[in-house]
């Protein structure tokens, strides 16, 4: 088999060398292929051409060291200008990690009740309410509103529980309690038109206002509740809540005149 034929054989089939071990039987002798005859004198250089090149050849690598140089030196100026502190590795701490998420959520409130009043139509009051103290706070309710109004009124009270659903996986935020609170005082001002309003109490006053007015530097004054739900507008009287009245009588004095 002639060698030629077999490396265009072994080519074909993607075998870039091979060196057979075994002779086949009944296989044909390999050939050796006939190699051309290099001339060796026509490859013969001149003393002349070959300090040419070498010449050549030194310039081209002194001119690659030359900018190779430069090129460092112009890297290192520029890392010089860089201020890089490489900052130390710390371990990753899985508790500090989960303690930072629990640091940026907003502080939970704690549910609460209010005390709601309808004595007259369109006459709402809105109480905090705080049974642990178990003080007499119907019985003033019913002297001041005896003392400002002139009809028969009804004072049958209702308890207002925030959050009005029970569920453990809702947000109970203060901006939740607020949205909630303003949601229904304005469907109850849609229901049961609101001509006056009473907020008694910090829990009363703070989440039926909006987040930028303070409840308690707002008392004794007389609000416009803005931002309801339905471009809804409310005026509200900010008061001390009935239990706060009664631990602290020398604020009776001032209720009576601002209620003249």
């Amino acid at each position: 088999m002639n060698e030629i034929q077999r490396q265009n054989y072994l080519h074909a089939l993607g075998i870039e060398n091979y060196m057979p071990r075994w002779q086949l039987p009944f296989a044909p002798q390999s050939i050796a292929c006939v190699m051309p005859v290099i001339n060796s004198e026509a490859l013969e250089l001149s003393s002349g051409t070959q300090v040419i090149i070498e010449q050549a050849i030194s310039s081209v690598i002194s001119s690659i060291a030359s900018s190779s140089k430069i090129e460092s030196a112009v890297a290192v100026d520029v890392l010089a200008n860089l201020d890089i502190r490489q900052k130390p590795s710390a371990p990753i701490n899985a508790t500090a990690i989960l303690q930072q998420l629990e640091e940026k959520k907003p502080t939970a409130v704690a549910p609460f009740s209010l005390s709601v009043w309808r004595p007259l139509p369109g006459f709402l009051i809105i109480d905090s309410r705080n049974t642990t103290l178990a003080l007499p706070t119907d019985m003033l309710l019913n002297n001041i509103l005896r003392a400002c109004l002139i009809e028969k009124f009804n004072l049958s009270e209702e308890v207002l529980r925030w959050p009005m659903i029970e569920n453990r996986f809702v947000s109970r935020t203060e901006a939740d309690a607020r949205n909630e609170l303003q949601t229904w005082l304005a469907v109850e001002n849609e229901l049961r038109p609101i001509s006056r309003l009473w907020l008694l109490g910090e829990n009363a006053g703070k989440y039926f206002i909006s987040a930028d007015i303070n409840a308690i530097e707002s008392r004794w004054q007389k609000i416009a509740i803005s931002g309801l739900p339905g471009q809804v507008q409310i005026s509200a009287l900010f008061l001390p809540s009935l239990n706060e009245l009664l631990q602290n009588p020398s604020d009776k004095a001032r209720l009576w005149s601002t209620l003249d």
